[in-house]
C-alpha cells in the first residue's frame, strides 16, 4: 500500500474515486484493474506529476484503453496513464511492475520497464517517467 503521507509531500491529491466508479470502470474495461492501481484510486482519483505523468481517473480508464486499442495489441495490460508526450503508462495483469510504451506502437516487444511498482514510480522516482529520468 502506498503511504498517503509520502504522496501528499509530492502531489496534490484528488478526492478518492467512488468504489462504484471503480467497479463500473472494471466492468466497462472487461477485466480487473490491477490491485495497486485500485488502491491508488481509493486514495486519489487520478494524479498528475509536475513533469508529464498523468494517471487516469477511474471514469477514464476504459475509454482510454479503447481509444488506444490496448486490449487488441496488449491484452494482458491496462493503460493507467501517460507521460503527456505520447508514451502510455501500463500495468500488466497479475504484476506490480509499471511499463511504458509509445502509444503509436503498442507492441509488447517495445515495452520498457518504468518501475518495479506504482509506489516506486510515484515516491522513489517522484513521478518522473523514463524520458525524464534519462
Amino acid at each position: 500500500m502506498i503511504d498517503v503521507t509520502l504522496l501528499r509531500q509530492v502531489y496534490e491529491l484528488h478526492p478518492p474515486a467512488d468504489p462504484a466508479d471503480i467497479a463500473a470502470a472494471q466492468e466497462d474495461l472487461g477485466k480487473a484493474i490491477p490491485p495497486a492501481y485500485v488502491e491508488l484510486l481509493a486514495i486519489s482519483n487520478g494524479l498528475s506529476a509536475m513533469g508529464g505523468l498523468t494517471l487516469l481517473e477511474a471514469e477514464d480508464i476504459a475509454q482510454r484503453n479503447r481509444d488506444y486499442e490496448v486490449a487488441e495489441y496488449l491484452p494482458d495490460y491496462v493503460m493507467i496513464g501517460d507521460d503527456s508526450g505520447g508514451v502510455a503508462i501500463l500495468m500488466k495483469q497479475g504484476a506490480e511492475t509499471i511499463f511504458e510504451v509509445d502509444m503509436g506502437v503498442m507492441d509488447e516487444s517495445d515495452i520498457e520497464v518504468s518501475a518495479k511498482s506504482l509506489e516506486e514510480l510515484l515516491v522513489d522516482f517522484a513521478g518522473k517517467t523514463l524520458r525524464e529520468r534519462r
